[in-house]
């Protein structure tokens, strides 16, 4: 798969962690003499690594295109205290090509698509060629991290530059190229259908399943059986299969582990704000590696919209407080700022969360016709994050409604709405289309407006979709349709 930077081994000469096994002309693993070869491979090339010059494979800019943010500015920029802001503002504004090909490996820059595609050619070769050493210790976990790691990388693509699952549509939309074997295949690459696509997600994140059985990790920054589950959860609940999304979440909530839901009601806000960020954290599921500060408050940031405020009962719910910092949110000259983003973190865009877990399964429930048992399982979430959950006396689209505000209020600033809101708009049973509004401000003494951008309802706005990096479309000369956006 070459034509998509999946040059195999080009990739593994380079690698300095994985040793040096490799002779320039193999084209096979055959100097692997175990699995613990398979694993230092795995460790330094199929996990994503920590960057600290950029990391465009956060997709930070995920939290600056939903409904959730709005441009904040204070005082006159300075390059320095914008620095995030500038790796993001083209994405913020849905500009037609966001991305910065003058620096890739930077926030804003197009090496996320690659780097992805270069982790999923590291395990495809890990799983081309693992069952040479099949009854081996540690066979089991290698394979099972392999395929967790593919059918993961692969819902992030999808769900960043495929359509979202439509069940009347999902065979004929377009999703993003697959590729599963272990050799360079001399060609430009087709996207494959979303429905291609999620059904070789479910595929993978199931065998991974049954090879992480009793497999404990070290840290949740290697994938365990429950990472597995909750991936195909997320999986199940965009293809509607809701009873089977049920059954994924009851397996992780019946084996938890070490996961357990933090009491909002008797931790500090500052100790909550640190841990939150901590893949320590008791309700961090799976986190690959290291994320940026995006909303930090300073001179130009991005602040929580009006729209996501408004969601929170002010009174009884421990992740707001008006007026002040709260278990969610930094309150700074009139704004606020979500404290998930407010220094390094290790639970970040790209991760699997237990509250998440349960929304979830609320939500399949609700789909299932099962208000009562869906609320119980929303409550048992609720009651960790306010001082008084009161009742819910909700059915049908109505309980749907206030799942879904309940998953904003919980998940923001998680990469989770964008997905969210492209998944409600092709919803079978309640679809629901949103079109969002961003204010954008320059310095004139004061912050003053000097447009709105507007991202229209999907799918008749293009900006739902990303589009590809100008480099793979060239790559792949003519074959990879592109997702076009227009100007703004």
């Amino acid at each position: 798969m070459n034509k998509i930077y999946l040059y195999v081994i080009a990739l593994l000469l380079v690698v300095s962690s994985c040793g040096d096994f490799l002779e320039e002309d193999s084209q096979n693993l055959t100097y692997v003499e175990s699995t613990q070869d398979f694993d230092e491979l795995l460790i330094g090339n199929g996990y994503l690594q920590k960057q600290r010059t950029g990391d465009p494979y956060r997709f930070a800019w995920l939290d600056v295109m939903d409904d959730d943010v709005t441009h904040f500015l204070s005082k006159a920029p300075s390059e320095f205290a914008t620095v995030m802001f500038n790796s993001t503002r083209e994405f913020y504004k849905w500009s037609s090509y966001p991305f910065n090909d003058d620096r890739p490996n930077f926030y804003d820059g197009s090496k996320g698509w690659a780097r992805i595609y270069e982790c999923i050619a590291i395990v495809n070769v890990i799983l081309g060629e693992i069952d040479r050493f099949k009854g081996e210790k540690e066979y089991n976990r290698i394979k099972g991290e392999a395929l967790f790691l593919r059918g993961f990388y692969y819902f992030y693509l999808v769900s960043i530059w495929g359509h979202p699952y439509n069940i009347a549509t999902a065979s004929t939309d377009l999703g993003v190229p697959i590729k599963l074997t272990d050799y360079i295949e001399d060609k430009g690459f087709h996207r494959n259908s979303v429905k291609e696509c999620y059904e070789q997600i479910a595929k993978d994140a199931k065998e991974a399943i049954a090879c992480l059985e009793g497999v404990v990790q070290p840290s949740t920054r290697r994938a365990n059986q429950n990472a597995a589950r909750a991936l195909l959860a997320k999986t199940y609940l965009c293809m509607g299969e809701n009873q089977l999304v049920v059954e994924q979440c009851d397996s992780i909530l019946e084996a938890p582990g070490d996961l357990v839901l933090i009491d909002l009601n008797t931790i500090a806000i500052s100790a909550y704000a640190t841990l939150q960020r901590k893949q320590t954290s008791s309700e961090c599921i799976f986190t690959n590696s290291y994320g940026p500060t995006v909303f930090q408050y300073s001179q130009e940031s991005i602040a929580a919209s009006s729209g996501l405020l408004a969601c929170y009962d002010a009174i009884n719910d421990l992740r707001f407080n008006t007026g002040k910092d709260s278990h969610f949110f930094k309150y700074y000259l009139g704004n606020y700022f979500g404290q998930v983003k407010a220094g390094n973190n290790e639970v970040h865009t790209i991760s699997l969360l237990l509250p998440e877990v349960y929304l979830n399964k609320a939500e399949a429930l609700a789909m299932l016709d099962k208000p009562n048992e869906a609320i119980e399982v929303l409550q048992k979430l609720r009651e960790k994050r306010m001082s008084d959950v009161g009742t819910i006396n909700l059915t049908g689209e109505d309980l749907m409604k206030f799942i879904r505000d309940e998953r904003r209020r919980e998940l923001c600033f998680t990469g989770q709405r964008w997905f969210d809101l492209k998944r409600y708009a092709v919803h079978s049973k309640y679809p629901q289309k949103t079109k969002i509004e961003h204010p954008y401000y320059e310095w004139t003494g004061s912050a003053t407006l000097v447009k709105t951008y507007v991202l229209d309802e999907y799918p008749g706005d293009g900006g739902w979709l990303m589009p590809f990096p100008a480099d793979a479309i060239i790559a792949n000369e003519g074959a990879l349709v592109n997702n076009v956006r227009p100007e703004r």
